[in-house]
């Protein structure tokens, strides 16, 4: 699914938490840390034992502005490479569904 948000920062409700979409350079899933890449990932915002955990939204980039720009034309959501039970699931879900998400492609 390809998606598309209404500006950054952006924050959402999901059922784990507020979360914030972030922009970082660091590592990248499934990858070892490269100083050099960016990814967004949303993170929560709220107090208690997941404060400040990230989940990876999307793929790496060489600039912060790169992935700014896909965060607001347009980048892909794979619901299905998540387990449905998993947290990248809920979160994930919960982004894709947010008020102001724009659906772009299914």
């Amino acid at each position: 699914m390809e998606i598309k948000l209404p500006q950054m920062p952006f924050k959402f409700d999901t059922p784990d938490g507020l979360m914030e979409v972030t922009v970082r350079s660091g590592s990248v899933q499934g990858q070892v840390q490269f100083r050099d890449l960016y990814a967004a990932a949303a993170a929560f915002i709220t107090s208690g034992p997941r404060a400040l955990e990230r989940i990876q939204i999307t793929a790496g980039a060489k600039t912060h502005g790169e992935v700014m720009k896909a965060l607001v034309t347009g980048f892909e959501v794979d619901l299905e490479a998540h387990d449905k039970e998993s947290i990248d699931y809920r979160v994930l879900s919960a982004l894709c569904s947010a008020q102001g998400v724009e659906v772009l492609e299914n």
